[in-house]
């Protein structure tokens, strides 16, 4: 700030002005999401190692915890440099020193959050085995991956040579990009991509045949990254008060720090929640769903279904399809690993002429084989 500006302050504003700083309010958001984060990949992994199979959704979410930390720890060293105060009151060394953790936090960030995305895309990836439904994840995992390696070495490489990216005495003899509509694109990117990933899952979900309110619940749990979502705009609003605030970074730059480190930890714990279910069951037994097949056997011939990968077994001259549980089992959860029912859609249009046996059964959660990965409709004419 002009110095000059600075002298017509009366003594009793600039008093108050000195107190003022959201360093303490930034350090208390971001550990507290952190900490909120990392429990909840500790308690993923537990209920993985207990009750099923870790799978490599969960190797990527622990990779991007690794980087949250990463952030956080950039994140609370811009504060120690003044991240926070008026910067009237922030000695220029100090400045470059923040700034230089902000660089740093931009690319773990980067990194990190592009893990999340990837990990929650690998899981829809085993959920959803639909040709059709497998492409459209595989074009929002290229399109993720690509924004996410767009984005570090754009703000890798933001100014050339890279120190001038923090060092503000070395950056007008550098060659810089607009740093601010380079973050406005990439929070547009994350807002996108977040919005892709809530949406992909609820046409499968739609289709399952399961009751409404089963739907219903399997889709709030499924697309909570719309959370994320609502975060990320509010971080770009942030930006937008921060490039309108040229002779104030210091402080107005605390709620652009702040609203990056919940949406990378919200995004985490969004990508948790679905794999906490059997451990809540465990905890909370009235958590534990009951589920309903209806099972049909047909006389004449054995029909192979590979669309389901379903096995077809013939037993006493009566063909019977059942499900091979053991390959299921060792593929990991095929359904929506929430300990609830996974339901495909009718295998055949049915016969007015064609008799049906409903068979009603309970599933311990508990159990590392489960009878069904959903509520399977298979017709049998008698």
């Amino acid at each position: 700030m002009d110095p000059s500006i600075i002298n017509k302050i009366p003594p009793a504003v600039l008093a108050v002005l000195a107190k003022e700083d959201q360093g303490p309010k930034v350090v208390g958001i971001v550990v507290a999401f952190t900490v909120l984060a990392f429990i909840c990949v500790l308690l993923r992994f537990f209920a993985r190692i207990k009750f099923t199979l870790l799978g490599l959704e969960d190797y990527f979410i622990a990779l991007s915890m690794l980087f949250s930390v990463a952030t956080a720890a950039c994140q609370i060293k811009q504060v120690e440099y003044g991240a926070g105060k008026h910067s009237m009151f922030v000695p220029l060394p100090s400045v470059i020193m923040s700034l230089k953790y902000l660089y740093f936090s931009i690319l773990t960030y980067c990194v990190g959050f592009t893990l999340i995305k990837i990990s929650i895309l690998t899981q829809y990836q085993r959920i959803f085995t639909v040709t059709s439904a497998r492409i459209l994840i595989y074009v929002v995992m290229g399109i993720a991956i690509s924004s996410g390696i767009a984005a570090f070495f754009t703000f890798a490489f933001a100014c050339v040579p890279v120190e001038a990216n923090w060092n503000v005495l070395k950056k007008p003899m550098a060659k810089c990009i607009n740093d601010y509509a380079a973050r406005y694109a990439h929070g547009t990117s994350n807002a996108v991509t977040d919005l892709l990933i809530a949406a992909l899952p609820v046409k499968g979900i739609w289709d399952l045949q399961l009751v409404r309110r089963q739907k219903i619940a399997l889709i709030m749990v499924l697309t909570l990254g719309w959370l994320v979502c609502i975060v990320s705009i509010l971080r770009v609003y942030s930006l937008y008060v921060l490039q309108h605030s040229p002779d104030d970074q210091m402080f107005y730059s605390a709620p652009a720090v702040y609203w990056a480190s919940i949406e990378m930890n919200l995004a985490i714990v969004c990508a948790c929640v679905p794999a906490l279910k059997p451990l809540v069951v465990k905890v909370i037994p009235a958590f534990a769903s009951r589920r309903t097949a209806n099972i049909s056997t047909e006389r004449s011939t054995t029909s192979k279904l590979t669309k389901f990968s379903h096995s077809f077994q013939k037993i006493g001259g009566t063909n019977t399809s059942s499900r091979n549980m053991d390959k299921d089992h060792n593929n990991g959860q095929r359904d929506t690993e929430l300990g609830t029912v996974t339901a495909l859609p009718a295998l055949h249009r049915q016969d007015p002429n064609s008799s049906h046996i409903t068979v009603t059964y309970d599933v311990d959660q508990q159990s590392n084989r489960r009878p069904s990965d959903g509520s399977i409709q298979r017709l049998v004419k008698l």
